[in-house]
């Protein structure tokens, strides 16, 4: 059996810097390589570990299997992104694609009902599922909130999210803002499937950020990033081998 390909979407809506670091941690690697060069480790007992601890969910990266590690790696497959979608035609993200190598497309939500875009996104992505296979959708910046009619049709894709605070603290928009400004001495991201409610899918990996007395603003949210461009990857990366082990169970 040839080695098989994670197919990729991305959605984006404004500068691209979360889609742009998950190219470069994933595209064209196998789930292995993507997993060294993500500070993850694959064990003989198949625990994914982080090279550096991490403020997790407890089972984090763990995948209990009794399968062996070759069985694991002969499934190794490579990841593509397919394609870099945004609901705004002027998007920077699309520019950073371009840059990247990357087929782009520009489905642009202004003008348009909710389900007129829900519905120009969906056969597109239909379309490019006939034509390559689509195994997952990564939100990253992608400010339109998908209709539970859009979900259903595509269930069976995997679509992850990433929000800028500890959820289930501050769903929606402004998350850095008000994790700044709230009580806590923590701010946080998350890595979340998405499913009809607004940021409350299953959490597959999230880390609180520490807040400094007398930070700014601009400095908080610098040091929220730096956490997103680190365990967006990982949690695609758990999600998936996770996937793979499942695959390997059934098989067995």
């Amino acid at each position: 059996m040839g080695q098989t390909t994670i197919n990729v979407v991305i959605l984006v809506s404004g500068n691209g810097t979360n889609m742009e670091n998950l190219v470069l941690s994933l595209h064209n690697k196998t789930i292995t390589q993507a997993m060294r060069q993500n500070g993850m480790n694959l064990t003989k007992n198949h625990v994914c570990e982080a090279v550096k601890p991490l403020q997790t969910s407890p089972d984090a990266f763990v995948i209990n299997s009794e399968t062996t590690q070759d069985s694991m790696l002969a499934k190794d497959p490579i990841i593509n992104v397919l394609s870099i979608v945004s609901n705004n035609k002027d998007a920077h993200a699309l520019v950073r694609a371009k840059r990247l190598g990357l087929h782009t497309r520009a489905i642009d939500s202004a003008g348009k009902s909710r389900q007129e875009f829900d519905e120009e996104l969906l056969i597109y992505l239909e379309n490019l599922e006939k034509e390559h296979g689509l195994d997952c959708i990564l939100l990253a910046g992608f400010m339109r909130i998908l209709s539970g009619e859009f979900l259903a049709k595509i269930q069976h894709i995997r679509i992850l999210n990433i929000h800028p605070s500890f959820l289930p603290l501050h769903k929606g928009l402004h998350g850095i803002e008000k994790s700044y400004a709230d009580e806590n001495d923590f701010g946080g991201v998350s890595v979340h499937f998405v499913t009809n409610e607004l940021d409350s899918g299953l959490i597959i990996l999230q880390e609180k950020v520490k807040k400094i007395p007398n930070e700014s603003l601009e400095d908080f949210t610098q040091r929220i990033h730096e956490v997103e461009y680190r365990i967006y990857p990982q949690a695609f990366l758990k999600a998936f081998a996770q996937g793979i082990h499942q695959e390997i169970q059934k098989e067995s």
